[in-house]
């Protein structure tokens, strides 16, 4: 069980190292994307983006996801698992290509037809990594995982993509990046994880394999609803520009929030189903995830949201400055987002995902609803539409979860508390700072959101060594464990920030 945590927690460190490393680069680079290509072009990429995300769960139907939660794993199960992903990738790649001028016309746009056509083929390519993906993720070895998605980044986007947005390639620059990228992703996680390619339709624990894959495939069939459906809605009610500038809006804070749960959340689960039988640890490592969601994340999302004008002229330019009002209601919905998946581990953990989905899909049927009246209005108002579903969506989940483990409301208070207050003093500084520095005639954007930045991480640290009675002791605990990972210099300040929390120094 030690040997678990540790492992856990090396996982944890790799998968974050190199998701931020690849939140970085998507920065950087998506900033210059958007900047060359503007609103209009970001549009029709949104399109094809939206029917290749909702593919790619067929595609993919979710059998691999077996492979994660066996307790053994044959040469059997992997070969069944691969053929099948062949088979059902490459069903999907030929209805998605064959009917994409009707899926685009449908979506609002019939331009978007040929970049539905060419990024069918995404949908296979993701079909085939996905039994090497899921047990590298099995094994914790997200050392691996992270070098193909950081390699395949780069060599999409970085030496592929804006050379060719660079040339004048439009969209089609951003097409080619993804097809790329996918394609160098499969080829490393394959060479980190072989596994054997001869074809098995069926053998005697297919069943099992297949009947967990389906409740899986049917859950994230309804949690892709609920993530996508709001773009679909718009894509229908408005024009590629506003599609662009909401989509762009969205990407710009759900790369980050995204790449963080797919860190977090297969370790999570992992660790999770090999501790089944003790709930405890379980519910405590839970404790720990929410304090430092409320900890790390919500300043720094309600900060954003809070100067979102700022924050997008800084960063895209005046061009985008339009977007800012999308930004903002969907700013405050990543938190809630991160807390959702960190809590459908639970429901999932002990192989009975159908809870999730039981729980998920009332809210996908209110969603559709709830974004089609408010698209009616405004993109602004499906954007507050969608953080009001986010918060109803992490309270059912949370509601169903508290039952697994005999959680408390008040404990889950006293674990996000600290964070939420830290969250209301940074709102209130960073918009006093934004309205001083317009006032002292700053002009630029640019300037503008790096002076509050600098200030608002000094202002934050300083909150943490001043106070670090707000941070929940089961997150102490694992600050700890992460202290003893590291060189003495890091583990000395980490010190710092929990020495005086009074759990801690008791244990």
């Amino acid at each position: 069980m030690k040997d678990l945590g540790g492992r856990s927690i090396t996982a944890v460190f790799w998968g974050g190292g190199g998701a931020i490393l690849r939140i970085v680069l998507q920065l950087i680079t998506q900033i210059a994307l958007a900047r060359i290509l503007g609103p209009a072009q970001y549009g029709l990429f949104a399109i094809g983006a939206i029917v290749i995300s909702f593919s790619n769960f067929f595609s993919d139907i979710g059998i691999a996801y077996g492979l994660i939660q066996k307790t053994e794993v044959t040469d059997y199960d992997l070969r069944f698992v691969f053929t099948w992903q062949i088979i059902i990738g490459s069903i999907v790649t030929f209805i998605v290509a064959y009917y994409s001028n009707s899926i685009a016309l449908f979506l609002g746009d019939v331009n978007a037809g040929g970049v539905v056509l060419f990024l069918a083929i995404v949908c296979l390519l993701n079909a085939l990594a996905a039994p090497s993906n899921n047990m590298l993720k099995r094994s914790l070895n997200f050392k691996s995982i992270q070098i193909a998605q950081l390699s395949g980044y780069v060599g999409g986007y970085i030496f592929v993509g804006l050379p060719l947005a660079l040339a004048g390639m439009k969209v089609w620059a951003l097409v080619a990046a993804w097809v790329v990228q996918a394609s160098i992703t499969l080829a490393m996680l394959y060479a980190s994880a072989q596994h054997p390619l001869r074809l098995l339709f069926w053998h005697a624990d297919s069943q099992s394999i297949s009947k967990y894959g389906g409740v899986v495939l049917i859950t994230n069939i309804t949690n892709w609803l609920i993530g996508n459906i709001d773009r679909v809605i718009i894509a229908r009610f408005f024009s590629s520009k506003e599609v662009g500038l909401y989509a762009t809006s969205y990407n710009v804070l759900q790369n980050p929030t995204s790449a963080l749960l797919g860190v977090i959340q297969p370790v999570f689960f992992s660790a999770s189903s090999r501790l089944s039988d003790d709930r405890s640890k379980v519910s405590n490592a839970y404790y720990a995830l929410i304090g430092a969601i409320a900890l790390f994340i919500f300043p720094v999302f309600s900060s954003v949201a809070a100067v979102s004008e700022t924050f997008m002229s800084a960063v895209y330019g005046v061009q985008w400055l339009s977007a800012a009002s999308v930004f903002r209601p969907l700013a405050l919905a990543m938190p809630l987002f991160l807390i959702w998946g960190m809590t459908t581990p639970l429901l999932w953990t002990g192989g009975t995902p159908i809870r999730e989905f039981k729980a998920q899909f009332p809210i996908a049927i209110l969603w559709v609803a709830v974004s089609w009246v408010a698209a009616h209005y405004s993109t602004a108002m499906v954007g507050w539409s969608v953080c009001a579903m986010f918060a109803l969506r992490c309270f059912v989940v949370i509601y169903i979860a508290r039952k697994t483990l005999n959680l408390s409301w008040r404990h889950l208070w006293e674990v996000t508390r600290g964070g939420l207050f830290i969250a209301m003093i940074c709102v209130m500084t960073i918009v006093t700072l934004d309205l001083l520095l317009i006032y002292f005639n700053i002009a630029y954007a640019f300037i503008r959101i790096i002076v509050e930045g600098f200030l608002m991480v000094i202002l934050y640290v300083t909150m943490l060594l001043k106070m670090p009675y707000l941070i929940p002791d089961e997150l102490a605990m694992v600050i700890s464990r992460v202290a003893e990972s590291c060189s003495p210099n890091i583990a000395r300040h980490l010190g710092k920030i929990i020495k005086m929390s009074p759990s801690y120094v008791d244990r």
